[in-house]
Parts: structure tokens; sequence; C-alpha cells
């Protein structure tokens, strides 16, 4: 019987196989950002290329193809039985991935699988993810991992759901319930999805909370994409936007209709890391409550199953102080 090994990256995918016994299989979808309709196989995979890609269509097919095999991969393990562990963090793109990966898995009536899903190491000061850790320190975990429950599918299967859905109710009253639960079926979940609830323009401003981080850096000085990110970073509990992710939120910061920064360079500004980012005046009246966000820019995101735009039927918002979606 193979092992099939599950992770949520290169940097951890890679040192991971140093060491195990058996393939790694990477899942690395940024799915708190962009469509996350309910739709499955081959119109999923072309929705998320669509996003991923963007206007690229050579890398389009690629990711497509990409996401489609991953899947395979892990559909014909379960299929043939074989052992299969699944390496997770306690961030938000880790726990998304983990209850997606969870529902497959589920569908596919897999009987061998294996969690490992951790949020510290010993030693480390600040954990952010297993790709800090070494392969020697990877292999320390193998021990600890714990079979799959009945009870971690079944949550899984509706949080992924709830969160593919047109409603984000159901989400919503999810993330309280589980944070207020005692018995914590998969412990970093109920944290998870209230960081992504965050995501949801604000009552306050309009700002999702990585917008709200960004211009709050930005209110002394200017300061490069790199070192943004990094200062922003800095008030993450549980960090989880890659730099290329964080960049583009900025970059449509810029673009707006009204820009509430200005970034210097050339204006595709593929990576922000040695270009300078300031804070315009709008911006300003925006972090400090005397405009709004979307009332000056309009709006059109998804979060998960949730279009938001302009026109749409309900505008929900995040009030952080209440911890609840309003509209």
């Amino acid at each position: 019987m193979s092992t099939l090994h599950i992770t949520n990256g290169s940097c951890a995918g890679d040192k991971l196989k140093t060491f195990v016994d058996g393939p790694v299989v990477l899942t690395m979808d940024v799915l708190h950002d962009g469509p996350a309709p309910e739709v499955d196989d081959a119109e999923w995979y072309a929705l998320r290329a669509r996003f991923l890609a963007s206007d690229d269509t050579a890398n389009f097919e690629a990711i497509r193809g990409g996401l489609a095999q991953t899947d395979r991969t892990i559909a014909d393990a379960a299929a043939r039985g074989d052992d299969i562990v699944l390496w997770f963090e306690h961030d938000l793109f880790d726990q998304l991935l983990l209850i997606r990966t969870l529902d497959r898995l589920a569908r596919a009536n897999a009987q061998t699988a294996t969690l490992i899903c951790i949020d510290r190491f010993p030693g480390v000061t600040r954990f952010i993810g297993l790709g800090q850790l070494e392969p020697v320190e990877l292999a320390t975990l193998l021990p600890s991992r714990r079979p799959v429950t009945s009870n971690q599918y079944a949550l899984a299967s509706a949080a992924w759901h709830a969160f593919r859905s047109s409603d984000p109710r159901p989400l919503a009253d999810l993330a309280v319930r589980l944070n207020a639960a005692s018995d914590r079926v998969l412990p970093f979940l109920g944290d998870a999805l209230v960081r992504f609830l965050a995501e949801y323009p604000s009552v306050e401003n309009g700002l999702t909370h990585t917008e709200l981080l960004a211009l709050s850096a930005l209110a002394e000085r200017p300061l490069a994409g790199g070192a943004l990110f990094a200062a922003t970073q800095q008030h993450e509990p549980r960090p989880f936007i890659g730099d290329s992710t964080f960049f583009d939120a900025v970059a449509a910061l810029a673009r707006a209709r009204v820009p509430l920064v200005s970034i210097d360079g050339p204006p595709e500004w593929v990576d922000l890391r040695r270009h300078t980012v300031a804070m315009s005046d709008a911006g300003r009246d925006v972090l400090d409550g005397r405009l709004d966000r979307v009332a000056l820019n309009g709006i059109d995101m998804w979060r998960g199953g949730v279009h938001l735009r302009d026109g749409g039927e309900r505008l929900w918002r995040w009030d952080a102080g209440r911890q609840r979606l309003v509209s």
C-alpha cells in the first residue's frame, strides 16, 4: 500500500519529499481570494484558473490542468485505499484548503486518512507555517498524526458548503458556533473563518482588514512594497496571505476610481517589493472614517460564493466590534 502526503505549498512540500515514503501533492489555491461558488470539477477548474491566471491564456491552461490533476491524484489514492497523510497549519489559507480536501475525501469515501495540523512548534517563537521547519523538525510530527474522524469530515463538508454559498450568513453562524464550542473538532477553523469574514468591507469605512492594515502602515510615511507587506504581517496573529496576493490588493487601491494609494514606477506594478507606496489624501479620509471606500469607488469582489458588487441584491459588511455580518 502506498502513502500519499498532501500539504499546502512548495516550501513545505519540497522538505517533505526529502524524508517521506510516497508522493507529495500540493494544494495551493488561494481560496480566500476570488470566486468560489457552488460549482465542481471542470467548471470549478476553469473558474479558478481564469481568476488565478488573469489574462494569461497559457497560464490559464497550466493552472486549470494542475488543479484538475491534484484532485485526480487525491481521488485515485482514496479509491485505491492508500494511506493519506494531511499536513496543514492553523491559518486561513490552510484551513480553507483543509476543509475542501476533507470534503473531497469524504465524497471519495476515503478510509485511511490521517491529519497533522499545528499552530506552534517547540523552539519557534512565531510559528507561521510548516515551511519554516527543517525536514528533521517536520519528521518529528509524523507520530502525532491522527485518523480523520467522521465528525471532522462532516464539519469540513458543512463548512465548505457554507463557504461557497451565495448567502454568507450560514458561514458567519458556523464561525460563531465553532468559537463558542468547548469541543474543537477542527480546532483552528473557527478563528480562520472569522479572519475570512473580516475581508468583507468594514461597516466603519468600507475597507477589508487587509486594506485597513495596509493604509494603517502607510499613515506615518510611504513604504516600499516589501516593507509594507512585512509591516502588515506583524499585525496578523496567523499570517495567511502571500506577498503577491497582498500586492494585488494594494494595486487595486491605486487603480481605483479615486485612488487611496499611489505607487511609483510602471503602471503594471507586477512586483511591488521595490516600488514606493504612499497614501493619498482620499486614503487618509477613508482610514479616518470621513469617507467610505465602497461609496467612493464602488465594489466588485468575491468572498467565497458571495459576489459583492454594485447593484447586487445585498451588500454585506463586517462589523468587527460585534463580530457579525450586516447588510
